[in-house]
């Protein structure tokens, strides 16, 4: 534990020396990992498809606004899939004018939110989602939560479509339409998905000891429950181990996005009271967890204070004892003639 505290603190006091090179590199990573999962869902534009594009749309996201990277990576979507087909292309651009109009257009700053569920999908981390807004997000983020989920089972869709089409005509879009809102695990993800992350939150809220690692383990256990025991009625298949690996993993980086973001120290929790003119205050104070980092500190030397003289000891430092101890001769001699 002090070890994760000391590198906590490390990183802390090393992204307030470089805040900016660290969030330049922060947006970078994020638009590359964004535009190579779109790549990787729906990879049909042979330019779109290249190295070289990829790394330009992230050069690029890096000195522009986090908003504009929604943007981006719905028109990356789209012109993806009309390379193959203009009827699913405005499919999907209809899916995304939805979401859009039904939550973003109000509420512009949760656009991650959107954006991260297809990119962790994409990862095969995608009990990540419910857990994390739990954590550290508020209960209206079940909107754009959902609305992720739909835009990646669309875009799901859409490649299973591609996949069995022989030929381009309206009748792909009346189709894709219909396996999109027939999805029945697309619906069972958003329920689980919704029920996880509201219990989260509510754990959260309370004001008992270890309260984000019980919400934690909570999520994780209710997220593994509520698929194995919903997926039956709706004739879904879920390959168990692969379930309980990944919810596992998702709970470990939850924690570990928690701890860096707050550690309480709970051995050093007070209890206040005091009184205004209108209220009596009773008051639980848990002190953040803090650990001091020492720095390391070098001395230097030149090098020609320690080369000339005899066992380390310089030339000029040498003379200087040699004069002193002939001062001190003289002193003796001419005490001793004074004497006599």
């Amino acid at each position: 534990m002090t070890h994760l505290l000391v590198i906590r603190e490390r990183l802390i006091r090393f992204y307030q020396d470089h805040a900016r090179i660290v969030n330049a590199l922060f947006r970078f990573l994020l638009s590359f990992v964004t535009f190579f999962s779109i790549n990787q869902l729906v990879g049909y534009n042979p330019v779109l498809n290249s190295w070289y594009v990829v790394v330009a749309f992230s050069v690029v996201n890096t000195v522009l606004p986090m908003s504009v990277l929604l943007f981006l990576a719905a028109a990356y979507t789209v012109f993806h899939v009309y390379y193959v087909s203009v009827s699913l292309a405005l499919v999907i651009l209809l899916i995304f004018l939805i979401a859009y109009l039904v939550y973003l257009r109000f509420l512009p700053e949760h656009g991650y939110v959107i954006l991260a569920v297809p990119i962790l999908y994409g990862l095969h981390l995608p009990y990540l989602v419910p857990i994390l807004l739990g954590l550290i997000g508020a209960p209206v983020a079940v909107i754009p939560m959902s609305c992720g989920v739909v835009c990646y089972y669309a875009i799901k869709c859409i490649t299973t479509v591609i996949g069995t089409a022989t030929e381009e005509s309206m009748v792909l879009f009346n189709q894709a339409f219909q396996m999109i809102f027939s999805n029945k695990e697309m619906y069972l993800v958003i329920a689980v998905f919704a029920i996880v992350m509201v219990i989260v939150n509510m754990i959260c809220s309370q004001e008992f000891h270890y309260v984000y690692e019980t919400a934690i383990v909570a999520g994780v256990i209710v997220n593994i429950l509520l698929i194995l025991v919903l997926s039956f009625p709706f004739n879904i298949q879920v390959h168990v181990i692969y379930l309980l690996v990944q919810s596992v993993i998702c709970g470990v980086l939850a924690w570990l996005i928690q701890f860096f973001h707050l550690v309480l120290n709970y051995s050093a929790v007070e209890y206040l009271q005091f009184e205004d003119d209108e209220y009596y205050y009773y008051v639980k104070a848990v002190p953040k967890m803090n650990i001091a980092v020492g720095e390391k500190r070098v001395k230097r030397f030149n090098a020609h204070l320690l080369g000339e003289g005899h066992f380390g000891v310089s030339s000029s430092k040498r003379k200087d004892n040699e004069s002193g101890q002939t001062r001190s001769e003289q002193m003796g001699t001419t005490g001793s003639g004074e004497e006599k």
